[in-house]
């Protein structure tokens, strides 16, 4: 299959979901218990089972880690420096909002796409950037909603917010396991190993269904923004950065994978309850989608070939 039609397998189940909830074939109220479960037990599993596979060494993937962390780092600086030059237009709700979708990312899309394109190598840099960067964007993201938003959480509460999630514990869990030397029965590789099989489809399917395509004639500049940014800029900056580090094209994939991938559904939640702008990250978010959708393929061409 060439790598243009490697995407076709994530777009169909991704309209699967959008089908089913769209018909009503499953209410929306089930909807809500499937991505939890998708969120809380599915991907974790498979997160655990990667990373205790894995050889987490700076040796290995050092360059990767600093590579990440880097292009993280610039996109959040660009934000917030967007924020300082435009502040007479950018008020605090749709700065906050900017914010997460140029920074959140979609682990059930990078992962998806990783295994598809990129199979076990990418999938192995994903679970490290899912370890490095998922605290990281929980709790910047936190920060800048209580910074400029109407609420305002203590280090207590953003602490316990991220040591909460369920992606942050599984990450926890897997390191440990990793650098303690144990391996896991293998009656619980297996069990994990069906999870993963499951895992990815049940969290795109999640993913199909939040789309409301209605969104897509809400256009404004704060729309064009943050999909300037994601799948547009920081996967082009992160290509950079991996070019003056010597990454290989495998991670440097992964690595685009991570910042060309759409913001993550939970940030619309947050935003909604801290104060942000909700319906702005819905409206950007199914531009993202889609678009990230078309760039993949794209992407997979330029870097793998």
């Amino acid at each position: 299959m060439s790598l243009v039609f490697s995407v076709l397998p994530i777009v169909l189940i991704i309209g699967l979901g959008y089908t089913l909830a769209k018909s009503g074939a499953l209410p929306k109220a089930d909807w809500k218990a499937i991505e939890t479960l998708s969120f809380r037990v599915l991907i974790p599993a498979f997160l655990i089972l990667i990373i205790t596979r894995t050889d987490m060494s700076l040796d290995q993937f050092g360059d990767v880690m600093l590579a990440l962390m880097v292009c993280w780092a610039l996109i959040a600086a660009l934000i917030l420096g967007l924020r300082l030059m435009a502040h007479d237009v950018l008020g605090n709700p749709s700065f906050t909002t900017i914010f997460q979708v140029g920074t959140r990312w979609n682990a059930f899309v990078g992962l998806a796409a990783a295994e598809q394109f990129g199979g076990d190598p990418a999938l192995a840099v994903l679970a490290v950037a899912v370890a490095l960067l998922i605290p990281t964007i929980n709790v910047s993201c936190i920060v800048v909603l209580s910074a400029f938003g109407p609420t305002h959480s203590s280090l207590r509460q953003i602490a316990v917010a991220v040591l909460r999630n369920p992606l942050v514990q599984a990450c926890a869990i897997g390191l440990m396991i990793a650098f303690s030397g144990m391996s896991l029965p293998q009656p619980v590789i297996e069990a994990l190993d069906m999870i993963g099989r499951g895992a990815l489809a049940v969290g795109l399917m999640a993913v199909g269904a939040g789309i409301n395509l209605r969104r897509l004639t809400r256009w404004n500049w704060k729309v064009a923004t943050g999909l300037a940014v994601r799948p547009v800029l920081a996967p082009v900056l992160f290509v950079l950065i991996a070019g003056m580090l010597g990454l290989n094209e495998v991670q440097t994939f992964a690595g685009v994978l991570v910042f060309a991938a759409p913001a993550a559904s939970n940030g619309y939640i947050i935003a909604r309850q801290m104060g942000g702008d909700a319906d702005l990250y819905a409206d950007t978010l199914t531009w993202q989608t889609i678009a990230s959708l078309s760039a993949l393929p794209l992407w997979a061409l330029f870097v793998l070939t």
